[in-house]
């Protein structure tokens, strides 16, 4: 029997965000509809909460069961300074750096995608500096790490 669930999402800052959040959901065959915004979800489906959190989860956000009195304080859980400090944020490269690889990068559409994406390499073992850049769509990554793992990591972070 079908149900619908009210989740509270957190994390999400774009359009691109809200649309790859309801269609990881939608993918799901015990789920009939997901209507999303920044910042909830509407499921209608068979699906427990628990699934249904861990789908986002997988996508790149947190989610929680709505409570009905429960209000979200603020639309965007992200600091306006966050937005401008991350090129000042990392430190010059050094000509003892090991290799450096450059990536084209696909799905980004705002400041939170980058920070994702460059959490994601920077994570990688063996990678000393990554820096992304959304107008170009690109990562220059220095390191030495394997360009498989670099990959891997910014498709589990949700990009391509």
């Amino acid at each position: 029997m079908s149900q619908i669930i009210d989740l509270t999402l957190d994390g999400l800052s774009c359009g691109h965000c809200v649309k790859r959040v309801k269609e990881s959901l939608e993918q799901r065959p015990d789920v009939e509809q997901a209507d999303v915004s920044i910042t909830e979800a509407h499921v209608t489906g068979t699906a427990s909460a628990e699934q249904l959190i861990e789908t986002i989860k997988q996508a790149g956000y947190d989610a929680s069961v709505s409570h009905p009195k429960a209000k979200p304080l603020a639309e965007s859980s992200i600091p306006s300074e966050a937005l401008t400090a991350v090129s000042e944020a990392l430190p010059a490269a050094t000509a003892d750096d090991d290799d450096s690889q450059q990536l084209l990068l696909s799905g980004m559409s705002c400041a939170s995608c980058v920070t994702r994406v460059q959490n994601a390499l920077q994570s990688v073992p063996g990678v000393t500096q990554a820096r992304v850049n959304l107008a170009e769509r690109t990562a220059l990554v220095m390191g030495s790490a394997s360009p498989q793992d670099l990959v891997q990591a910014v498709e589990k972070a949700g990009y391509g």
